[in-house]
């Protein structure tokens, strides 16, 4: 797959005071010496909040009494040594010790069907008890303490069962310490998922010492209402998240649901807000499921795991479908008979929620019935540092590129600059029939062009039209005339594709032995290599489909036709 190069200038604003205040009070906070002023009151009492009840993989839970964690496409020893200790091991990625030291994993050892797997998790517990005091960048990292509070308070009476007498008076003053530290890191800075996830901790920590006095109360009232308002802003009118990613859309609808059933286990009121938010949540949720029940492919998501999206839909609570349209956010959705179309009409993610965004304004994917055809390369957790880079660029979308650039700058700090504005979208039905009339300036700074895409599904879903134009604004000539243009169709790896009449058309067999033909006028069309990262922990060689042309001073058009072919 070619790649896209970022050709606009990287230099970025000179960060403000405020900025430079954020980062030098997290500096304080994240230092070896912070830990020292945590206290060593250890709380008399303990509430253990609302067991955990998502479900863990037995398989994993397995590996890990054999002394090895699988994650982020990495697997290491977590057996304990002096020489090596696993929770700050240096030839581990910032990725794979982040998962041991959050420890999601104790559902796994839960279900993995050995008793052994309480007394393992136990010693391991202990074992990051005895070895905290040593500072580490990841150990203490926001998200991973977050998850390792909840993951601890959640999994106290399971760890119960196989520890000793003192073990309570160990890990509670250990929580403690750790429910401070993460009070003083959150005071600022908090932005996106990671706020919930934050937010969220403190929350349960607080319930677990509700008992302790009014200090507690306090600070619950306080994170509760805090979380309330954030979520009221971050959880767009539509139902998206601000970051605009469907795999987040899951974590942060469970984040939610958990914060739920804390509360309640406490007989505390759970805020209106909240049970909005969950509300707006779990139908766009749906939105984003392909016919396979895995989500599409926006802004660094992969395919996901879909018995737990399932889980989540059911305890949400919420029976309502799937929506046609998300308007806040920008998506939108065309489905008829088994064809489903999902596309990427709206402005990236702002400033803050850029991160891990990707340049696919006005891509697209569609399924076939319960089988994906047209997809977005995708990336999973633990791809390659290079692979999470190229999959963010436009090249990787199935939409146009122009002059092999991105249509939003990804700059080398990770966000996106001179991003794709203007995002307009005009929906209409017909007799059955439903159109997208879509158009984005992100080229229009630096070629003086406007990418301008038409999509038409016919009434039975056996026809999907399309044009994509390349013209200057306002009816005005083209400023950098003679660029190359490729629209990309990327196909998922189950997809077989040959050329046929003579390279005028391509055709294309799904593994039901359903078969489907594009065709392209104003373009030359061809196949080319690509990569799907779709899944979580492969990288699978697919291919694409390419309609390349140039566009001259007056603009160039492309027209194209993505037919079903029965029997």
């Amino acid at each position: 797959m070619a790649g896209s190069r970022p050709v606009r200038s990287t230099a970025t604003q000179a960060p403000g005071l405020t900025d430079k205040l954020t980062r030098w009070g997290q500096a304080v906070v994240a230092a070896p010496l912070h830990l020292m002023t945590l206290g060593h009151r250890t709380p008399g009492s303990f509430f253990a909040v609302a067991p955990d009840s998502w479900p863990g993989d037995a398989v994993s839970g397995q590996r890990l009494l054999s002394g090895a964690l699988a994650a982020c496409g990495e697997t290491g020893s977590i057996a304990p040594s002096d020489q090596d200790p696993a929770w700050q091991r240096p030839s581990a990625s910032d990725l794979w010790l982040g998962a041991l030291n959050g420890f999601a994993w104790l559902r796994d050892l839960r279900d993995c069907g050995d008793p052994a797997g309480a007394g393992l998790a136990v010693r391991l517990v202990d074992d990051w008890i005895e070895r905290e005091g040593r500072w580490s960048a990841v150990t203490w990292r926001r998200d991973v303490l977050a998850s390792r509070i909840v993951e601890w308070i959640r999994h106290y009476d399971w760890l119960a069962t196989a520890a000793d007498p003192a073990f309570a008076g160990r890990f509670v003053h250990s929580l403690a310490r750790q429910r401070l530290h993460l009070k003083r890191a959150s005071r600022t800075g908090l932005a996106g998922h990671e706020a919930v996830a934050a937010l969220k901790a403190v929350i349960f920590a607080d319930l677990a010492f509700l008992r302790e006095g009014k200090n507690y109360e306090k600070s619950l009232e306080q994170a509760v209402s805090r979380l309330a308002r954030f979520v009221k802003r971050y959880v767009l009118h539509d139902g998206v998240i601000a970051e605009r990613a469907p795999h987040l859309q899951v974590v942060v609808l469970r984040h939610l649901l958990d914060v739920r059933a804390a509360l309640a286990s406490a007989e505390h009121k759970f805020p209106a807000e909240l049970g909005a938010a969950i509300d707006r949540l779990a139908p766009m949720l749906r939105f984003f499921r392909h016919g396979d029940g895995g989500l599409a492919l926006f802004n660094g998501t992969w395919e996901g795991d879909r018995a737990l999206i399932d889980l989540a839909l059911a305890r949400s609570g919420s029976g309502e479908g799937a929506p046609a349209m998300a308007l806040a956010s920008g998506f939108q959705r065309l489905a008829a008979g088994t064809s489903l179309v999902i596309a990427d009409t709206g402005s990236p993610p702002g400033r803050g929620m850029d991160g891990q965004a990707h340049a696919g304004t006005l891509s697209f994917e569609m399924s076939a019935a319960h089988e994906r055809l047209i997809v977005n390369c995708g990336v999973f957790p633990g791809a390659p540092t290079e692979w999470r880079r190229f999959m963010r660029f436009t090249a990787a979308h199935s939409t146009a590129v122009v002059d092999d650039t991105n249509s939003s700058e990804i700059t080398d700090h990770g966000a996106l600059e001179y991003r794709a504005g203007n995002v307009l979208v005009d929906r209409a039905e017909d007799q059955g029939a439903q159109w997208l009339d879509m158009s984005h300036d992100g080229y229009r700074s630096l070629f003086g062009i406007i990418h301008r895409r038409r999509l038409w599904l016919s009434p039975d879903g056996g026809d999907l039209r399309g044009e994509d134009m390349f013209t200057g604004p306002e009816g005005r000539l083209v400023t950098s005339p003679d660029k190359r243009f490729i629209v990309r169709f990327h196909l998922h790896p189950a997809v077989k594709a040959t050329l046929a009449q003579s390279g005028q058309a391509v055709l294309m067999r799904l593994p039901s032995g359903r078969g489907w033909r594009l065709r392209a006028s104003g373009a030359g069309i061809g196949l080319a290599e690509s990569i799907y990262l779709g899944e979580e922990g492969r990288q699978r060689r697919t291919e694409q489909i390419v309609l390349v042309g140039q566009i001259p001073a007056e603009g160039a058009a492309v027209k194209w036709a993505l037919t079903r072919m029965e029997g």
